[in-house]
């Protein structure tokens, strides 16, 4: 079975990848559909997510993988621009570790590099006893509103919350939890802008400068004032800095921007 796929924009113009975060779909991107539309905008439902719910997320390169396969059944060998959040961001990790040849610039937001090792048994065990709360409206309501999803997403949010099967959930977590920067990260030539808000977890700021020190290719920022959720919580600003980064236009004059180093 493959990723479901949405397509939108100017189907002859350059062709953008977007990746979701876990728990949502690819309606997270809708703001960046409608501000790139003079692109080829490609917005896979990651497995076990969205309309791609009964594919089993079984790991991180085999994700990476499928993602690679759908895209190449609408693009063939050209290349593309990816962008990707949280998971979406660990999944272009490593598809610049493994395929780079495949891809002409990246933005990674929000992705940790750093494994959880203290405790990760624990919140795991934590994490199949609390599944259920997925399910409980209060609680995505909540959830929603950490994840800066807006209003009118909630209910589009909750009905894939319920696609979300456990074991898909727990390998999804299993996955970011222990995901390391591959040693071939250092190998890619890809131009690649790497963002994380202050607010973040202090893992996704600290992975942020680990890529930059890993890659010459890697520029990276700290958002001020951002948390988990930049694309929805603020479209515009990031837009701004996606088109910017893609089209070699200078980042550093804007103030919410801190360059890491």
């Amino acid at each position: 079975m493959d990723l479901y796929i949405m397509r939108t924009g100017e189907y002859r113009g350059p062709s953008m990848v977007f990746l979701h975060g876990g728990g949502v779909a690819g309606w997270m991107w809708d703001r960046q559909a409608e501000f790139f539309r003079d692109y080829h905008v490609i917005i896979p439902d990651l497995p076990g997510h969205g309309r791609s719910a009964d594919i089993p997320f079984i790991s991180m390169n085999d994700a990476a993988s499928k993602v690679l396969t759908a895209v190449r059944d609408v693009v063939g060998t050209e290349k593309v621009i990816l962008v990707g959040f949280s998971l979406g961001g660990q999944l272009v990790v490593e598809i610049l570790s493994r395929w780079p040849e495949k891809v002409e610039a990246a933005v990674i937001l929000s992705a940790m590099v750093r494994p959880v090792n203290t405790g990760r048994t624990f919140l795991i065990s934590l994490l199949k006893k609390s599944f259920g709360l997925v399910r409980v409206e209060w609680f995505s309501k909540w959830q929603a509103k950490s994840l800066y999803i807006p209003d009118a997403y909630w209910e589009q949010y909750y009905r894939d919350s319920l696609k979300l099967t456990r074991d898909n959930f727990l390998s999804v977590m299993e996955a970011n939890m222990s995901y390391a920067l591959p040693e071939t990260f250092a190998n890619s030539n890809v131009p690649a802008l790497v963002l994380a808000g202050t607010k973040e977890r202090g893992k996704v700021k600290a992975s942020v400068r680990d890529m930059v020190r890993a890659n010459r290719n890697c520029t990276g920022y700290l958002v001020a004032g951002a948390g988990h959720g930049l694309p929805l919580a603020d479209p515009d600003l990031f837009n701004e800095m996606v088109y910017n980064f893609i089209n070699n236009i200078r980042l550093h004059k804007n103030a919410k921007l801190k360059r890491v180093v």
